[in-house]
């Protein structure tokens, strides 16, 4: 198909006819990013189209809950060890399923638990480590939140950054200006201009 133009009698090819469409950039909203990102993990970097920072999130939970786990678990078995000698002074009123538990988790041949001092040794041991695996459980579950909350400041900065211009038309003009305080003398200052 073309097309002849009056003015010049020239034929033109349809296709060949440039048209302009202006390209919209999606408008992100800070808010949507920020409730998407509380919502669900990675979904506001999802949202910002950031999937780089995925890894990196999922990476930090995948690595808190297995931390979280290894604690659990060393705390609830210290617990139930502590939980087993506590109530006892020494071994002669221990019952020989208990002694046999508190030997297998214990593990070291040198400590003799009919031995007093090694008894008291024994039960200060397994009481602090109940308090380290508590205490680094508790603390791991703290920083899953501060990585849940993390996230949903980084989603909420990017998408209020997600159209900042950062071309290289960006000026700073420094330049003397003359002030006149009043109808006073006149002085001189410095006018600082950032133009973007």
């Amino acid at each position: 198909m073309t097309f002849t133009l009056k003015s010049g009698a020239q034929s033109v090819a349809n296709d060949s006819i440039k048209k302009t469409v202006p390209v919209e950039t999606p408008k992100i909203s800070p808010k949507k990013a920020s409730i998407y990102a509380a919502l669900f993990p990675g979904l506001g970097q999802i949202y910002n189209k950031k999937y780089w920072k995925l890894p990196i999130v999922y990476g930090g939970y995948v690595g808190l809950i297995y931390i979280f786990g290894w604690n659990n678990n060393n705390y609830n078995d210290y617990a139930q060890a502590y939980r087993t000698i506590a109530p006892y002074t020494s071994t002669a009123n221990m019952p020989a399923a208990d002694k046999q538990f508190l030997i297998d988790f214990i593990k070291n041949p040198s400590i003799n638990l009919d031995n007093p001092s090694h008894f008291t040794y024994a039960v200060t041991s397994l009481k602090s480590g109940k308090d380290f695996f508590r205490r680094n459980r508790d603390l791991t579950i703290i920083a899953i939140a501060a990585l849940h909350i993390l996230s949903i400041i980084d989603a909420s900065v990017d998408a209020n950054l997600f159209d900042f211009d950062i071309s290289n038309d960006l000026t700073l003009k420094v330049q003397p200006v003359p002030i006149n305080p009043g109808g006073r003398n006149t002085i001189m200052g410095m006018n600082l201009a950032v133009n973007f």
